[in-house]
């Protein structure tokens, strides 16, 4: 399964690497690509965020880096799904573990400030998901815990075939 993680602070994503998952990886079963919005911002400060289009508080990460970011990324994995992490989004769960684990490949879109600008999420963003009623600093956290979950159902991922099956959440 290949993950491509569009995210502010890729260094974040080296934990996933670890341990359980860190095995997935090193035996092949998983790969991941972060590509950083600010590669893709075109002034001297490399600014991705700014004001809501139409107003509100805070700042949302612009569009324009954005769409470049996810125009490379979906031209490299065109099949794969694109997943914003937001507190709005659906409840991710073990059903959808499971199901998402058969799919080649997610792209993982994170947040930061108050959000992604909302003309890019209904632009190019097939799914939202959530980890939870809550509110973190950004979408890295969630996207690891993802990742975590679906690596989890991964053929050849833990060292028995039936520790996925037998874990409490699970069927």
């Amino acid at each position: 399964m290949r993950f491509d993680v569009i995210s502010l602070f890729p260094g974040m994503f080296e934990a996933i690497r670890q341990g359980v998952t860190g095995r997935a990886f090193e035996r092949g079963l998983v790969s991941l690509e972060c590509w950083n919005p600010r590669d893709y911002a075109t002034d001297v400060h490399r600014t991705v965020d700014d004001r809501p289009y139409g107003g509100g508080p805070g700042m949302v990460m612009m569009v324009e880096p954005l769409r470049r970011v996810l125009r490379d990324v979906t031209a490299a994995v065109p099949r794969s799904r694109v997943i914003y992490l937001s507190p709005q989004g659906q409840r991710f769960d073990q059903q959808a573990a499971e199901s998402m684990s058969r799919l080649p490949g997610l792209v993982l879109l994170t947040g930061r400030y108050e959000g992604v600008d909302e003309r890019l999420i209904d632009a190019y963003v097939d799914e939202e998901w959530s980890i939870g009623d809550f509110v973190l600093s950004g979408g890295e956290l969630p996207a690891m815990v993802m990742m975590d979950a679906l690596i989890r159902q991964l053929p050849g991922a833990l060292g028995h075939a039936d520790s996925a099956a037998q874990d409490s959440y699970a069927h």
